[in-house]
């Protein structure tokens, strides 16, 4: 048996910085959210999420119970 996990980059842009993350296709919004959170030292997580840019060009929120594996999103937090 041979199981493959695909990973991909993920560009976060905040006010003050811009990080990537590498993230398996099976990543959930919470997980990179959680990633986030840790790596800026965010303590009021209840008043911030994630958005992407959806294929139509419109700002969507990442739900935080599904996978982000999906290409071609670009997060921001607002």
């Amino acid at each position: 048996m041979c199981i493959i996990v695909l990973q991909m980059n993920v560009r976060v842009t905040t006010m003050d910085a811009e990080l990537e993350f590498a993230i398996q296709q099976t990543t959930t919004g919470k997980q990179l959210f959680d990633q986030v959170v840790k790596t800026i030292g965010l303590r009021e997580v209840w008043f911030f999420g994630l958005q992407y840019v959806d294929s139509k060009g419109d700002l969507t929120w990442i739900k935080l119970y599904k996978k982000v594996g999906k290409p071609n999103f670009i997060i921001t937090d607002r």
